[in-house]
């Protein structure tokens, strides 16, 4: 079944690639808490895991890191351009152990069923070098929508599926999954040392309340760890 939602999801990227953008602000909330977190990125060897079209691996590239772009989408990673481009999947990552510094995965998990996070979470242990850092982006289930913070941010999320908004459908063999934030720490605790979530305001939310007032209604979060074994 994993393998069937990975196909699946990697086909709907295929087919859907012209709703993606290739570019990403260097002020973009996401990407300044990304290469916060990641810093110093000067010669750095760093993983765009689920690079995509690239935007946010040729951010960080600008930053001085030497970047590696995998995507399961080829026609995702045929607009890549500027990056070391692979092809592959987050479960089995066709890279050497240790062969990079930092991994960065942005709104890439949430297209990865449950039962694959802790394998693609152990791939990326893998492939760090000891000291080395993880950083995730992705969605809060518990979060207000940022358009209508008086209603839950999943409960949106599960009208808009039935309103063919999303990605997928719902019965599909693919979906999106959400994380709530300290659970999603505590697993990556499993593999990582100084596990932590960060909720990132975004700019949809900037100003407004809850989300100015109170962190964990944000839409966005930072996970980050670090790979045992040496400094950072």
């Amino acid at each position: 079944m994993i393998a069937i939602h990975e196909t699946w999801a990697g086909a709907r990227f295929d087919a859907l690639e012209g709703r993606f953008k290739p570019t990403v602000d260097r002020d973009d909330p996401r990407l300044v808490a990304v290469a916060r977190r990641l810093l110093p990125l000067a010669g750095r060897r760093v993983l765009d895991l689920g690079c995509g079209k690239g935007r946010f691996g040729r951010a960080l590239a600008g930053r001085g890191a030497e970047v590696v772009g995998l995507d399961l989408s080829a026609a995702m990673l045929r607009a890549a351009d500027g990056l070391t481009r692979v092809r592959g999947s987050a479960r089995r990552l066709p890279f050497a152990a240790g062969s990079f510094d930092r991994v960065v995965a942005v709104e890439v998990l949430e297209h990865l069923p449950p039962a694959a996070w802790d394998q693609v979470l152990a791939e990326i242990r893998r492939v760090l070098a000891p000291g080395g850092v993880l950083a995730v982006v992705d969605k809060n289930i518990a979060a207000c929508d940022p358009h209508r913070p008086w209603l839950p941010g999943a409960l949106v999320k599960w009208i808009d599926e039935r309103r063919g908004r999303f990605m997928y459908a719902p019965g599909d063999p693919a979906q999106e999954h959400w994380f709530w934030p300290r659970g999603f720490t505590r697993r990556m605790a499993r593999h990582f040392i100084h596990a932590r979530a960060q909720y990132v305001l975004s700019r949809q939310e900037e100003g407004r309340f809850p989300f100015d007032r109170f962190p964990a209604t944000r839409r966005f979060v930072l996970w980050s760890g670090v790979r045992p074994g040496g400094a950072a």
